[in-house]
């Protein structure tokens, strides 16, 4: 039997890491940098994106081939520095993002996108003024300004991962794209386990706020048959009745949820996910 690669491997610890927030969040401070990446690096409560990349290489046993730092423009010195620096993207390579302001995971590529997973990001599209709160996966543009380039480590058993390097130094042969899949192992049985969606922001929930993601919170509290009911129904504008539904679950779950002011935050938005979807008892 062929032993899995280790960039395989590697790439399989990425994506089984839930896309979600991370961070811990308090009403002084907001959003704080405290999260298990941290407390696995050893630095917690600051700005994480490269402790997330360096932790993924723990968890598969690579660490000692990357070195553990906590600066984007460190690693990319020490890249260039080892031979491990290139133009071209390839599967778990640290791409640096706007000249060292942020670093995440390569997962994919094709002839126009990169594809890439990271930690003190934020999720595709949100409108929250670019909160860096937890590990989301995005597509960027392979020659968008921002993207400075690559460190693509050399990995312990010799197997090039998929690159789009024309002259990889690690002996592979450029590919056009490749993208992950992973089929199931196992047969489904029964009704799947429903998902919390990402938290898009707190912009979408205030009054006045017109979007699919205030319907979906709406279906939400009236499913938990929080506060006043409806006389028409839950839809994609947030009226005085929907704040009143939410300072109504904030209430009852008061001491994770309060004070309760009727703005819909992170725990707010899994509390009546949890609620409506029978995972959290009322």
């Amino acid at each position: 039997m062929t032993a899995t690669p280790d960039w395989r491997r590697l790439t399989d610890i990425v994506m089984a890491v839930p896309e979600r927030i991370y961070e811990g969040w308090n009403s002084k401070v907001g959003y704080n940098n405290l999260t298990i990446f941290g407390k696995q690096y050893g630095w917690d409560g600051v700005a994480w994106c490269v402790m997330y990349d360096w932790c993924m290489y723990e968890d598969a046993k690579l660490e000692k081939i990357v070195p553990k730092v906590a600066s984007v423009s460190v690693f990319t010195d020490w890249a260039k520095r080892n031979k491990q620096w290139s133009a071209y993207p390839s599967v778990g390579a640290w791409v640096n993002f706007s000249n060292g302001g942020h670093t995440e995971l390569v997962i994919g590529f094709d002839e126009t996108y990169v594809y890439t997973k990271g930690g003190n990001s934020i999720v595709a599209g949100a409108a929250d003024a670019g909160q860096g709160n937890g590990v989301w996966t995005h597509k960027t543009e392979r020659r968008a300004a921002r993207i400075v380039g690559y460190f693509a480590p050399k990995f312990p058993d010799g197997v090039c991962p998929p690159t789009a390097d024309p002259a990889d130094p690690r002996g592979g042969k450029a590919v056009k794209s490749w993208r992950y899949s992973k089929a199931a192992t196992t047969p489904s049985t029964g009704t799947p386990k429903p998902t919390l969606p990402a938290f898009p922001g707190r912009s979408y929930f205030l009054l006045g706020a017109k979007n699919s993601h205030a319907k979906q919170l709406q279906t939400w509290l009236a499913k938990g048959k929080f506060g006043p009911a409806y006389k028409v129904g839950p839809s994609e504008t947030m009226s005085q009745i929907d704040i009143d539904k939410v300072k109504a679950l904030q209430k009852h779950f008061v001491s994770a949820l309060g004070p309760a002011d009727g703005l819909c935050g992170p725990k707010t938005w899994q509390y009546a996910f949890e609620v409506a979807n029978g995972l959290r008892k009322k």
